[in-house]
């Protein structure tokens, strides 16, 4: 199984060749639309609604395998709120562009105080003015979640081809997908619309204050409020409320397809196809989510979603015989422990149902 650093070179090893790519998985797949009903489905849909009775909210999830050719949802056809799933839809934006040449991974793009974000690990830590490339911000994006990455990756792709890209290569179910600075705007917007004028660097140093009553306390003095004007549950209402507004949103099956669609490396290409499930593997956030409780040095490809009661891991457990096993949660309500643990084990239930009917086959 190669390690984090091996796929990272592999990965810019890709980036910089132009030559000829194998599909991402060298054995037959199912294509997505002659997928069955699973033989585990009742086996899984009875563990799906343990870990949902024991999750002090709601879950829903989507897993199929390609190579065996099944296919089960729960609530996948419900539209959860993706966080930082949406980024997913980002880089595949990107990679469309480049298959157009409409963009090169050698491009650069400047930032500056208009691209300052909370949540952007690698990004902050560079100057202002520094010419950071595509294949870089990428990275960053998908590697770290950098939010400064996305939102800069975003701004050069545009949002509209982001959403239209989707469709143009056969996916449906998602919402708008919105800029991530006008998600924590959209949020204090609904507290006072005054939010809408919050520049870059403030919304980071209210992001930057510690949770809750400091940041609220950040948050009213920016917006030039009394002190104490807002309390927590005011703050909690504020989220609701923007959630509802139905952005950055995508079912379970939808999101599955995408993968389903990378796996048979027909998602924008075939070179595109393994350089995303590369650079996804290579990811480094949560490994408490669909890694959670697989056996030790299984290889997932995946992007992971927080945000207030929202939690999310999307993408394709490597199976012990190296298929696709393509698995798509999120959760929301609930602590985020909790809704970590819920999805490790339904990542876990799935990875085992799979892996017991691929024994099973190989005997016959």
């Amino acid at each position: 199984m190669p390690s984090l650093r091996t796929a990272t070179l592999v990965l810019g090893l890709c980036l910089a060749s132009g030559g000829t790519y194998a599909k991402p998985f060298d054995v037959p797949l199912v294509p997505s639309s002659q997928l069955k009903p699973a033989p585990w489905t009742d086996a899984l849909s009875e563990r799906a609604e343990s870990i949902d009775r024991r999750f002090k909210g709601r879950i829903a999830a989507y897993v199929s395998d390609p190579y065996r050719g099944y296919r089960w949802g729960y609530n996948d056809d419900v539209p959860y709120y993706l966080a930082s799933g949406v980024k997913i839809a980002f880089m595949v934006e990107v990679f469309r562009q480049r298959e157009q040449g409409q963009l090169t991974f050698d491009e650069t793009i400047t930032y500056g105080e208009q691209n300052i974000r909370d949540g952007a690990p690698r990004v902050n830590k560079q100057r202002m003015g520094a010419k950071l490339s595509i294949s870089t911000l990428l990275d960053w994006m998908m590697r770290s979640s950098d939010n400064a990455a996305s939102d800069m990756l975003a701004g050069r792709v545009t949002l509209p081809k982001v959403n239209r890209g989707l469709i143009e290569e056969g996916i449906e179910g998602f919402s708008p997908l919105t800029f991530l600075i006008d998600v924590r705007r959209g949020i204090y917007r609904e507290l006072d619309v005054s939010a809408d004028d919050l520049t870059p660097p403030q919304v980071r140093k209210i992001r930057w204050t510690r949770i809750w009553d400091p940041q609220l306390r950040a948050l009213e003095e920016r917006l030039g409020k009394p002190s104490r004007l807002y309390s927590r549950d005011e703050l909690f209402a504020a989220y609701e409320r923007f959630y509802q507004t139905g952005v950055n949103r995508a079912e379970m099956r939808s999101v599955g397809l995408l993968f389903e669609k990378m796996a048979h490396g027909e998602l924008v290409s075939e070179r595109a196809s393994q350089e995303m499930l590369t650079l996804m593997a290579a990811a480094r956030t949560s490994t408490h989510r669909l890694l959670g409780k697989l056996p030790r040095g299984t290889k997932v490809a995946h992007k992971t979603g927080s945000q207030y009661t929202k939690v999310c891991d999307l993408g394709i457990i490597f199976l012990p015989d190296n298929t696709p096993l393509v698995v798509t949660c999120c959760t929301d309500g609930g602590l985020v422990p909790d809704a970590e643990h819920a999805i490790a084990s339904m990542a876990r239930a799935a990875y085992d149902v799979a892996v017991a009917e691929h024994r099973k086959a190989a005997k016959q």
